[in-house]
């Protein structure tokens, strides 16, 4: 095998521009992969994060008539408990934001207790101005900005039994996710409380766990145990997650045919080099090497193209990723719920591509490996 590899690294060197391009198309390939794994990776780890910040990772609420009674009892029950980190209780129902200049627009109301949301580190990275209090509103920062309302001003919630409340918007936040910052007002859970008509009850309660992807488990768990409603905050976004994963897949499958092109033309261009090198590889053969040895020699010309290339595209997609992570790709916010790209590079994409396309690299040498071994060394010989 060393004098195999050597023989294939000079037939590669006497061809620099030929080998230069084949290495370059796979690396491309490699490069283009896994840029676009990160920048996958990037998408759903920032929408993840922003879905787990902006909505509860349990939420308990009654399934029949959408009012929790009995709400600080199964507080009580639940805090301390293993992984449970929080568990604050909430009102949640439409309604209506409208100003003086009769602009109206309908949101998701959302009372929460302001105490314990100044005291959420990661509501207050969203929170662009301002804070929320008794008798104030906080809109999202679309939701403001269509209502032409700034931190300050008079606006008035109507709800669906026709109560009319005057509050002043207290602050403004902004998460990135376009359909939450478009359609959702908080106010403080008394406030909502009186303007859903709610008394002492709430809608539900809201868990935060010290690890989420314990949520589907506990939420059952809970369910049967307290015997209320309880939704894993991977059951209320299951569409969105399913979607991702799908996004994923296609994209490292549609993808990947860059990669098997390029391994293609690799093999296409070593078939052509056997018809150019029959002589060289005849006189091989006829000082002793096998059918098999000659084979291996284009097998191993093709694994060095493939190795080379996969370090270099690797290399390639480290620096392409690093720089859309310093300049993202602006998106449009309301088609794709975030307003960047942002990016997140994991060692095991790259693995992954890696292996990939080394286990494309043999069978793309299979037809000149084929060819190389079907020469007669004899006849070769005789005609030249």
């Amino acid at each position: 095998m060393s004098y195999l590899a050597f023989l294939a690294v000079q037939q590669l060197r006497a061809r620099p521009w030929q080998s230069a391009l084949l290495v370059l198309s796979v690396s491309l390939g490699v490069a283009i992969l896994t840029t676009a794994l990160s920048l996958t990776n990037g998408f759903e780890k920032d929408l993840v994060d922003r879905l787990l910040g902006t909505s509860p990772h349990v939420a308990i609420h009654e399934p029949l008539t959408g009012r929790l009674t009995d709400h600080e009892a199964i507080a009580r029950r639940l805090s301390g408990r293993p992984n449970v980190l929080a568990v604050t209780p909430y009102v949640q129902g439409q309604g209506l934001v409208t100003t003086e200049a009769k602009t109206t627009v309908g949101v998701l109301v959302r009372g929460v207790d302001p105490r314990l949301e100044r005291a959420n580190p990661t509501w207050q990275r969203y929170m662009r101005s301002g804070t929320l209090s008794p008798g104030g509103l906080v809109l999202g920062s679309e939701v403001a900005r269509k209502l032409g309302l700034a931190e300050g001003d008079r606006a008035w919630l109507v709800t669906g039994l026709g109560q009319r409340r005057g509050l002043t918007v207290t602050g403004i936040f902004e998460t990135g996710l376009y359909d939450f910052d478009a359609h959702v007002a908080m106010v403080s859970l008394q406030d909502a409380q009186r303007a859903f008509g709610l008394g002492d009850a709430v809608s539900g309660l809201g868990v935060s766990l010290d690890d989420v992807f314990q949520a589907p488990a506990l939420a059952q768990t809970w369910s049967r145990e307290l015997e209320v409603g309880a939704r894993a905050w991977t059951e209320q976004n299951r569409p969105l997650l399913q979607a991702m994963f799908l996004e994923r897949v296609v994209i490292f499958i549609v993808i990947m045919f860059i990669v098997l092109v390029a391994m293609m033309g690799v093999g296409s261009t070593m078939a052509m080099w056997v018809i150019e090198k029959n002589r060289e590889i005849s006189l091989l053969r006829a000082v002793g090497a096998s059918a098999r040895e000659a084979g291996r020699l284009f097998v191993v010309q093709g694994t060095l193209i493939s190795v080379v290339g996969v370090v270099l595209g690797s290399l390639g997609g480290v620096v392409l990723s690093s720089l859309l992570a310093v300049f993202p790709l602006q998106l449009a916010g309301e088609v794709y719920f975030l307003s960047r790209l942002p990016v997140d590079m994991q060692a095991r994409d790259f693995v992954l591509v890696a292996l990939a396309t080394l286990v494309l690299s043999p069978v793309a040498s299979l037809l000149p490996a084929w060819r190389a071994m079907r020469l007669d060394p004899i006849e070769v010989i005789r005609r030249t």
